[in-house]
C-alpha cells in the first residue's frame, strides 16, 4: 500500500508544480536552441520532449541531472544540458535513520529550516510512527497523535496547491508548496480549512485532526518533500 500512497502523491506533486507560475526565460521561437548549458523546466515539458528538442538522449541527460525513473520534472527546475553536470539531488546534512535508531537524529535541528524555508511543527502530539524503512515498506512521513479536531498549521509560508479527498488511502489532505520548490502534506484531517491557490502564513490553520482515510486513530501524517523526493521532517522541526 505505501507503494501505491507514494506513487499517488508523486502523481500530485507533478500537479502541483504544474499549477505553480515561477517565472521562465522567453522561447518564442521554440525552433530555436538556446546558446546556453541550462534550460528551465516549462509547463508541459517532459525529460523526452526536452531531449529531442535539444537533439540529446533523454537517458544521458537524466543521468547528467541525476533524475531517476520515472523522470520526474518540475516547472522551474534548471536541467544541466551540456558541460558540467549537475550536483546529486539530495539535501546536505540529511541522514536516513535505521529501524534501530528509532527516533534518534544525527542531523543537527538548530535550525529548523529547509532551504531556507523555516518550518513549525503542524499540530501538538506525540510522534507515533517515524520516517523510513519497515521492513519492506517506507514511511515517507511521519505521524502526529492528537485529539480530533486539534488545529493543524501550515508549517511554512506557502500556496495550496491541493486540498481535496480524492488520493485513497490519504483522505481529506493540504499540500502546500513553499520557496525552494519544497512541499508539505498533511493528511487523515477531519475538516479542510485551505482552498486551492489560497497563499497561507506559517501557523494558519489549514484543517483539524481526523482520522479520514486509512486511519488507525485521530493523527496527521506530514510530508516533507523536496520537489519529490521525501525527508526526514524531524530532522528539520524545532526541537521540542
Amino acid at each position: 500500500m505505501a507503494l501505491a500512497l507514494r506513487a499517488c502523491l508523486l502523481f500530485v506533486l507533478l500537479l502541483a508544480a504544474s499549477c505553480h507560475r515561477t517565472p521562465v526565460p522567453d522561447m518564442s521561437s521554440r525552433s530555436a536552441i538556446p546558446h546556453a548549458s541550462v534550460y528551465t523546466v516549462r509547463q508541459g515539458d517532459t525529460l523526452y520532449s526536452i531531449g529531442k528538442r535539444f537533439g540529446m538522449d533523454y537517458h544521458a541527460l537524466a543521468r547528467r541531472n541525476h533524475i531517476r525513473y520515472p523522470y520526474t520534472i518540475y516547472v522551474g527546475q534548471q536541467l544541466v544540458l551540456w558541460g558540467v553536470a549537475a550536483p546529486p539531488r539530495q539535501l546536505p546534512g540529511i541522514h536516513r535513520p535505521s529501524s534501530r535508531t528509532g527516533s534518534r537524529h544525527a542531523v543537527n535541528r538548530q535550525k529548523a529550516t529547509l532551504g531556507g524555508v523555516r518550518f513549525i511543527w503542524p499540530v501538538k502530539g506525540k510522534v507515533s510512527s517515524g520516517f523510513g524503512k519497515r521492513g519492506s515498506r517506507t514511511h515517507d512521513g511521519i505521524d502526529i497523535v492528537a485529539k480530533e479536531g486539534t488545529p493543524v498549521v501550515a508549517a511554512a509560508d506557502g500556496v495550496v496547491v491541493y486540498a481535496d479527498q480524492r488520493l485513497r488511502g490519504y483522505g481529506k489532505m493540504v499540500i502546500l508548496r513553499h520557496a525552494g520548490n519544497f512541499f508539505t502534506a498533511y493528511a487523515h484531517n477531519q475538516r479542510l480549512l485551505a482552498y486551492k491557490g489560497q497563499k497561507v502564513k506559517r501557523g494558519v490553520i489549514i484543517a483539524r485532526v481526523g482520522h479520514t482515510g486509512r486511519a488507525s486513530g485521530p493523527h496527521l501524517h506530514f510530508e516533507v518533500r523536496r520537489g519529490t523526493t521525501p525527508v526526514d521532517p524531524l530532522a528539520y522541526l524545532p526541537k521540542r
